[in-house]
């Protein structure tokens, strides 16, 4: 998009310099004053009268000192031409080397010719044509220029040295290399006093074992700060992070990214999302907070996790290890969907463990426990474990006023193709379920209270029940059973916390719900995120 400047700016400008020309020419112009030569001659060159000097030549003019083997002074037009080994001595602290110098007394401007110099205290600027301007102090070049001080060496096509504030602006084809990094840019600007580096336009850095992008930014060489912005992006290994922002230590290897932050693992097809980054390589870990998410492509069946925060652990060599999402956590997939205080996501075996009081959702299906562990196999689901005070329930295919549950110590449970096909019950159990004729007309409810149970399921619906010790069955009509007598201890049916896609993720809910056998009643408040 073109940005317009404004006119006033435009004035102002023009105003400025038109007053720093008049004020220029106001003052007096003082004539190049020739200090030694060991040879002197007059003559003319092109028409014009001038003095041949030769050899060990010196010349003053406004507080600065020009040398070289031999020249040619303009006292009527009060200029000079130089040759060989030129040196300007500008000032106590810069100086200007060359092949060749044309001079102007009256506008104090030196064209500096092959195997050019510009020294100042922190670095050297080198190039085949610098023009210098005594009275901006500002050298610039056209064709190709280098800079060389302790730290860095930077290059460019065309350039503009301040030496009154020590600072050198680059534009085109712009190269930086310092121990850290090399950097290549369009537009640059480099403080030579504090060695720092501000890039303006697209710029991609290159460290030993990281690549930058930013098209807006600043490095420190001595602290080793980076800071990015606009399209700001970074890479290690396999894992990138961008941002609206990046702030990046090199010392501390050590890097926070603000605002539409994205991790990714390409390693493992793990995206990461939110509003704040922070990664650290002595940690061994990265996390992402504010409206964060987790992306883990599965196949076609992409499993989608939010909870306050992720976070990613690493290995010595920088491997993912595992991802933690912790505090109020969801997850969506098509087939599985699920919550609970935490998960733990282990890439060495393809577990994901939940903790605290974690609640699944599968097909019409609904198991909440103590804690619980899935296994995946080739990206598909194998098998899970759910632990302490195991509850499975689901609304009733014929009556879903009705609900089957069964409730236990210990749950195992097997999966093909991501269903379920079977559960092993361990430990004492008990069940409810309903029994109905062909004609849709009740038989009544089941109560069963067993220990140690084998569950067979066909298409999401209960097959077959085995009960390994001898169970103690007992079958009610439906206009005998009490109420709070269809409710299994712990009952609680929670479809209104189940994500329903990849949105509802980030829709906090707060169910409370009776515990006793009595009522079944949920009662929702609902909090948008």
């Amino acid at each position: 998009m073109k940005k317009f400047i404004p006119i006033t700016i435009l004035f102002f400008a023009f105003y400025l310099g038109q007053s720093l020309i008049s004020f220029a020419q106001e003052k007096q112009i003082r004539q190049i004053n020739l200090q030694h030569a060991d040879i002197g001659r007059f003559g003319k060159v092109s028409g014009k009268n001038a003095q041949r000097l030769i050899g060990n030549v010196r010349a003053e003019h406004d507080g600065s000192i020009l040398l070289c083997d031999s020249a040619y002074l303009y006292q009527e037009n009060n200029s000079m031409d130089a040759y060989g080994h030129v040196h300007i001595i500008v000032n106590d602290s810069l100086d200007v080397y060359g092949d060749q110098l044309f001079y102007n007394g009256n506008t104090k401007i030196a064209e500096v010719h092959r195997n050019v110099r510009l020294v100042d205290k922190k670095a050297t600027l080198y190039t085949d044509e610098l023009i210098y301007d005594r009275n901006t102090a500002i050298g610039t070049y056209y064709i190709w220029g280098r800079i060389v001080d302790s730290t860095n060496v930077l290059t460019s096509k065309k350039g503009y040295y301040y030496s009154a504030i020590e600072t050198v602006f680059f534009k085109d084809s712009v190269v930086v290399i310092n121990p850290d990094y090399i950097m290549n840019s369009d537009t640059l600007k480099y403080e030579t006093n504090s060695e720092r580096v501000f890039f303006y336009g697209p710029t991609n850095i290159k460290g030993d074992s990281s690549y930058l992008y930013a098209e807006d930014g600043f490095y420190d060489t001595e602290s080793k700060e980076l800071r990015l912005s606009e399209n700001a992006f970074m890479q290690k290994k396999s894992h990138t992070i961008s941002g609206d922002s990046i702030y990046y230590n090199k010392f501390y290897d050590l890097a926070e990214a603000f605002r539409n932050v994205v991790l990714t693992d390409t390693a493992n097809d793990v995206l990461i999302t939110g509003e704040y980054g922070f990664y650290q390589k002595w940690k061994k870990y990265a996390y992402v907070v504010d409206s964060a998410q987790a992306i883990l492509l599965d196949g076609l069946d992409t499993l989608f996790v939010h909870a306050d925060t992720l976070m990613v652990s690493f290995d010595s060599t920088e491997k993912t290890k595992d991802i933690k999402a912790f505090h109020a956590m969801k997850f969506y997939k098509k087939t599985i969907q699920g919550m609970a205080d935490s998960m733990v996501y282990s890439f060495s075996d393809s577990i994901l463990h939940f903790y605290k009081k974690p609640v699944f959702w599968f097909e019409e299906n609904q198991i909440s426990c103590e804690r619980m562990d899935f296994v995946s196999k080739n990206t598909q689901l194998d098998s899970a474990v759910f632990y302490n005070d195991v509850f499975l329930v689901s609304q009733d295919t014929v009556d879903s006023t009705f609900y089957n549950q069964v409730s236990g110590e210990t749950m195992y449970a097997w999966f093909v193709d991501n269903d379920l096909k079977k559960i092993y019950m361990k430990g004492k159990s008990e069940t409810i379920y309903y029994i109905w004729e062909e004609d849709g007309s009740s038989v009544g409810m089941t109560y069963v209270s067993s220990k140690d149970m084998l569950i067979y399921l066909e298409d999401q619906q209960l097959k077959s029940i085995t009960y390994i010790t001898k169970p103690s069955p007992v079958t009610y009509p439906l206009n005998e059973v009490m109420p709070g007598q269809d409710k299994l201890e712990n009952f609680s049916w929670r479809i209104e916390d189940r994500p329903l896609n990849r949105a509802d993720i980030f829709r906090k809910k707060i169910s409370v719900t009776p515990v006793s056998a009595d009522s079944a009643q949920i009662i929702e408040v609902r909090k948008m995120e």
